[in-house]
């Protein structure tokens, strides 16, 4: 990369302190830059970290007199980065280019303007595909699928048949949205399969990370709502339901008709047990099981959860066990 302060400005917005001419070849922490890069800080706790670094300039909150270097002055230095790292990555991504000859296409499928569409993906009969989509090699999309405009799918994803996703989803590498629900009937001690025909719903600007899997429902559609993220080698089971701007962590599982609210934060390896409904603005701690519905707005940590005051009050008692064994065992 190579940018002026003037054209990061330009990206990013704020008030220049400085060398607006100064070129800058990298992005970096504020610990590790070095020359030439521009870094930035989140709030005044950092500001003494701007006198130490390498970095050429910072993306700031005020201006800083005690440093000679250029800022660039923002009301939320954060998320302006977060716009240059915008620019940067997508310059970095080599999005295939218009239909690669390899493609299979079903005739009967249609796609809007400006699509790319990578080597050996295959699209079936019948699926509709937004405009500004981008798709990358070795892609499977199922019949009867639509894809929203400006998403984005990236390469060895699994789509089967009949799932929507809405509009700038991005969908990363491995995921597997439409498998089948594990649903079985036990009939004198054998498994019978219940054939899963219901469908999968995605909102719009939603985010699933590698090697997530999302089962379609056995009847009526599994739901992940608009604003919805979540992280790698989760997995969704069918018919669950997940509200507007929740976020699922790395490894959250969710057994079959989970609901779960709106707002909700679940941390890294959870496990929500079966038709279990966790309320609006719920957090759920990491490595949490839920055995039972949570009402909103509620904070619980641990196997059971519970509300996280009290499991901490536990794991405080349970470091004191051995020595009041040992008190006992004395008397």
């Amino acid at each position: 990369m190579e940018y002026t302060i003037k054209q990061i400005s330009e990206i990013i917005g704020g008030k220049i302190h400085g060398n607006d001419n100064l070129y800058i070849t990298g992005v970096s922490s504020i610990e590790k830059a070095v020359e030439g890069d521009i870094s930035f800080i989140k709030n005044e706790d950092f500001v003494s970290k701007v006198l130490e670094t390498n970095a050429s300039a910072v993306v700031a909150h005020r201006s800083i007199e005690e440093t000679n270097k250029t800022l660039i002055v923002v009301d939320n230095p954060f998320l302006a980065f977060i716009k240059l790292l915008k620019v940067i990555s997508d310059q970095k991504q080599q999005r295939p280019r218009d239909i690669h000859p390899s493609a299979v296409i079903s005739e009967d499928s249609s796609f809007g303007d400006n699509i790319s569409v990578g080597a050996n993906v295959v699209i079936d009969g019948n699926t509709q595909i937004g405009q500004n989509v981008t798709i990358y090699p070795n892609v499977y999309i199922g019949t009867n699928c639509k894809i929203g405009d400006d998403s984005t799918i990236y390469a060895n994803a699994t789509i089967r048949e009949e799932v929507t996703i809405g509009k700038r989803a991005v969908i990363q590498s491995g995921a597997s949205i439409g498998d089948d629900g594990f649903g079985y009937l036990q009939i004198k001690g054998k498994h019978v399969k219940i054939p899963q025909v219901g469908t999968i719903e995605i909102g719009d600007d939603v985010s699933i990370g590698s090697n997530v899997t999302i089962a379609r429902a056995a009847l009526d559609k599994t739901t992940i709502a608009s604003g919805v993220k979540i992280d790698n080698h989760s997995h969704i089971a069918h018919n669950c339901t997940i509200g507007e701007d929740s976020m699922l962590i790395a490894y959250a599982k969710l057994a079959g008709g989970v609901k779960i609210g709106k707002n909700v934060m679940i941390a890294e390896d959870v496990g929500v047990t079966d038709h279990v409904v966790i309320s609006d603005n719920c957090m759920v701690g990491a490595a949490s099981n839920v055995y039972k519905s949570l009402e909103p707005g509620s904070i619980v940590w641990g196997s059971p959860a519970k509300p996280i005051t009290f499991e901490k009050r536990l794991q405080v008692l349970i470091k004191k066990l051995p020595d009041i064994y040992k008190k006992m065992k004395d008397l």
